[in-house]
């Protein structure tokens, strides 16, 4: 006969403040996600369903991006903070990324979201498709270590789309490189092909808030110039997917549009000068970027702080990886 090991009370309670204390530990995950410019596209946002709207284009990711730390624990009811490098923020596409991620997933929780970024808010260089899919991919991870990649990006992706904050960075973002989105979409649904480059080439970019996006995207008048516009010139690109054609294409593209500033169209000029031709306005801010090379980067970046303060000059590179969790 067994005999019968009855476990004391005073175990069981310390078993179940164990318990209590490991459900309501905070965990906590981080990803990285680097910065896009858009040079081209054309808006596709007239469907139903989130995922398959975004933009036909061409861009590029740069190795300046945002770095966004999640931290989580249980909470009776949902709770989200955001800070941007160390600022209190209302960011409301972040806040939308966490309700549908948390409401997919039936959790309450409270939430903390800190985006450490190099990329300046509303100047055209993706912050908000950084942070998007920084916190997609992290809080992702902590609702779901299995989630596949393409399921959590899809959550910034329709973060975007409906905040009317960005189209196809996302799905970019994902990917990185130099490359033409050739089916608009988000993850799962929207296609890109890279385009080949020089390794070796850098990036001098400069920007400040100038467009808002939303008012952009949702003017009839706007959009309709960009999408007869950009139809055009982003199916010469697709024919023939060089950054010399990628180039001649979104300069043309940001001319015709008319929503250069006049300071882009003098730095423009200034460029075009010097020889530093393949360069144009970055979609959408008041901002430019110019491809150089080392020899002819202090020239670019020079030129480019005549116009901008010095913390608003980057000199970068573009991306190999899209967006990643980093330990």
């Amino acid at each position: 006969m067994y005999k019968e090991y009855l476990i004391p009370d005073s175990i069981k309670t310390d078993m179940a403040d164990t318990l209590k204390r490991q459900k309501n530990e905070e965990q906590t995950a981080k990803a990285f996600v680097p910065g896009h410019i858009t040079g081209i596209f054309r808006i596709f946002d007239e469907y139903d369903d989130p995922l398959r709207c975004g933009s036909m284009g061409a861009g590029f990711s740069v190795t300046i991006g945002t770095v966004t730390s999640v931290s989580v624990v249980n909470h009776p009811r949902l709770e989200i903070t955001t800070d941007y490098n160390k600022q209190r923020i209302d960011a409301q596409v972040t806040k939308t990324v966490i309700q549908r991620l948390t409401e997919e997933y039936e959790r309450t929780l409270k939430v903390h979201v800190d985006h450490s970024s190099s990329l300046i808010i509303g100047a055209g260089f993706g912050a908000s498709g950084a942070g998007a899919l920084g916190t997609a991919l992290a809080l992702g991870h902590l609702l779901d270590p299995d989630i596949e990649y393409e399921k959590a990006a899809g959550f910034a992706h329709c973060a975007e789309i409906a905040n009317h904050t960005g189209l196809g960075d996302v799905l970019s973002q994902t990917i990185g490189g130099l490359e033409v989105r050739v089916q608009a979409g988000g993850p799962g649904i929207g296609k890109i092909k890279k385009i080949n480059h020089d390794h070796t080439l850098r990036v001098a970019l400069a920007g400040a808030p100038g467009l808002e996006t939303s008012k952009v995207l949702t003017n009839p008048s706007s959009r309709e110039r960009i999408n007869a516009i950009g139809e055009e010139l982003i199916s010469r690109i697709i024919d023939n997917p060089t950054i010399e054609m990628f180039i001649e294409c979104s300069r043309e593209f940001s001319e015709e549009i008319g929503l250069q500033s006049t300071r882009v169209k003098q730095v423009l000029h200034e460029l075009d000068k010097r020889g530093l031709t393949q360069s144009s306005m970055v979609m959408l801010g008041d901002s430019v970027f110019c491809f150089c090379n080392e020899e002819n980067s202090n020239i670019a970046q020079g030129i480019l702080s005549e116009y901008w303060n010095v913390s608003e000059v980057f000199m970068t590179d573009i991306a190999a990886q899209g967006g990643r969790l980093i330990r």
